[in-house]
């Protein structure tokens, strides 16, 4: 389950679903009992920026996951791991390896001008570079979050060209469409047609394919993945009978009916289908 520990960010991500959140602040006592309730397997720790926190109190939450023996994936923008305390940054990823858990990266774009056009923030582009070597550097595994939107959906295979030849050590790339919750909902143009997307989606794949690099995708129906719609995350859950939020999130639609993956996909998202009414 996704516990998000503060609303609060040093970004300000166009497609950004924790804008208009108004969580209570942060309590590390009552945190760690949201935790304990949690039955989930994967504990998955997300903000606004985690970071912001701070490192000690995500080393206690961290432990305490261990402990628990559950996965700890925890959803950051890494600007600010190149401030953190060294010696406390390893001691966070040795407890979250630990679990077998992982750093989630949100890496939405290829160069700076664009991350600066996405996230607003300037040197944000420089700093996550920084922050994922120092994670590399320290034995982390890393997932690398790219956000599908209108902005940067025609620079996917850009940005795999990218992953493969500055960041070839991560050890998979998720490409997730824009939700249309938060600032995308007030800003819905940022929200792509599927079909714009999947050629683009597609070549992005057979980049990443051919250097050994492994990639999945999350919010985007099978039918616009080509020979890759079993890289779509559901899946496996819907083969496994694994519910979850994923399918209230979306739904079928009537055409859905005789496409050859009815059985194995959710369909799009709802906020999708209320902006495009169909496919």
């Amino acid at each position: 389950m996704i516990h998000p520990l503060t609303p609060l960010c040093n970004q300000k991500c166009i497609f950004c679903s924790a804008y208009g959140r108004s969580d209570k602040d942060f309590n590390l006592k009552s945190f760690i009992s949201e935790i304990e309730k949690d039955e989930d397997k994967l504990i998955i720790l997300s903000g606004g920026e985690p970071f912001i926190v701070g490192i000690d109190n995500l080393i206690y939450i961290a432990d305490f996951v261990s402990k628990k023996n559950k996965t700890l994936e925890i959803q950051t923008n890494a600007i600010l791991l190149k401030n953190m305390d060294f010696k406390k940054l390893k001691i966070l990823v040795s407890i979250i390896n630990k679990t077998n858990g992982y750093f989630n990266i949100n890496f939405s774009s290829h160069s700076k001008e664009l991350d600066f056009k996405i996230t607003r923030v300037k040197e944000a582009f420089k700093k996550r570079i920084e922050g994922l070597n120092i994670l590399d550097k320290l034995g982390a595994t890393i997932r690398i979050t790219y956000v599908v939107n209108s902005l940067n959906y025609k620079y996917l295979p850009s940005f795999s060209k990218f992953v493969i030849k500055k960041l070839s050590f991560v050890s998979w790339v998720q490409f997730s469409f824009v939700k249309g919750i938060g600032r995308a909902d007030k800003n819905r143009k940022i929200i792509p047609k599927y079909s714009l997307v999947s050629p683009y989606l597609i070549k992005a794949f057979e980049f990443l394919e051919s250097s050994g690099i492994y990639f999945e995708v999350d919010h985007i129906p099978l039918c616009f993945l080509g020979k890759y719609y079993e890289r779509n995350v559901d899946v496996e859950k819907i083969r496994k009978g694994i519910k979850g939020e994923y399918l209230k999130e979306k739904s079928k639609l009537l055409r859905c009916r005789d496409c050859k993956f009815y059985n194995i996909c959710p369909g799009p998202r709802k906020d999708y289908i209320e902006i495009y009414k169909r496919l």
